[in-house]
């Protein structure tokens, strides 16, 4: 009997230990504190209300080019974080459910991570046809990687988006489809959020902060 109470004690331990790696966000709140602009800026708003968080950016159609490996400037998108409930510096991964307004050239949508201010991050973001990774220090662009994607049923709206870590490797997956990893760029902060550019709608309905 008392063999039994124990296993079961330390089964309960580790299922609590297993749940309180995992953080999900529904925006029924902001208690994650992320930044929202209610009011319609000159380059977009963001806005928690009934239950999703909503990013949209009124971006100037000048082509993809300025965002997919080369500069961009100071408001050509739009963006919106919270500091993420996890150490950066051990493996993990974010899993969003979106729907975005549509894909193409002057449409662009994705991630910012590893962000300290507006002028230090990572960013991963995509269109229908290219993928980039990009790097900013102290508002300049110091890295960029750039990469042609394609995956199937590409002009789905709503989508799955994971962004994972495992110390080594860092991945955006869109629905399945890893359409990009870097390697060698260390993660120090765990600002984390997301981004849009052109005349581009977001709809966050929820994000999971997993602990591996």
């Amino acid at each position: 009997m008392k063999r039994t109470i124990f296993i079961l004690a330390i089964s309960l331990i580790f299922y609590l230990q297993t749940n309180a790696q995992s953080i999900k966000e529904t925006f029924d709140s902001n208690s994650l504190e992320w930044t929202e602009c209610s009011f319609e800026s000159s380059a977009g708003r963001a806005i928690i209300d009934k239950g999703v968080m909503t990013v949209t950016s009124k971006g100037e159609k000048k082509g993809a080019s300025l965002l997919l490996g080369a500069q961009v400037g100071v408001n050509t998108f739009f963006e919106t974080h919270c500091y993420a409930p996890i150490d950066v510096k051990k493996p993990f991964k974010i899993k969003s459910k979106v729907k975005i307004q549509r894909l193409d050239a002057d449409r662009i949508v994705g991630v910012v991570f590893n962000y300290r201010d507006g002028g230090n991050y990572y960013c991963m973001n995509f269109n229908d046809e290219m993928v980039s990774f990009l790097r900013y220090e102290n508002n300049e662009l110091v890295g960029y990687i750039d990469q042609d994607v394609k995956w199937n049923d590409m002009k789905k709206t709503e989508q799955e988006w994971e962004l994972i870590s495992d110390g080594q490797i860092i991945s955006f997956i869109v629905d399945g489809v890893q359409i990009m990893k870097v390697r060698y760029m260390p993660l120090e902060y765990s600002g984390f959020g997301y981004y849009t550019f052109g005349k581009q709608k977001l709809i966050i309905d929820e994000v999971e902060f997993i602990q591996q």
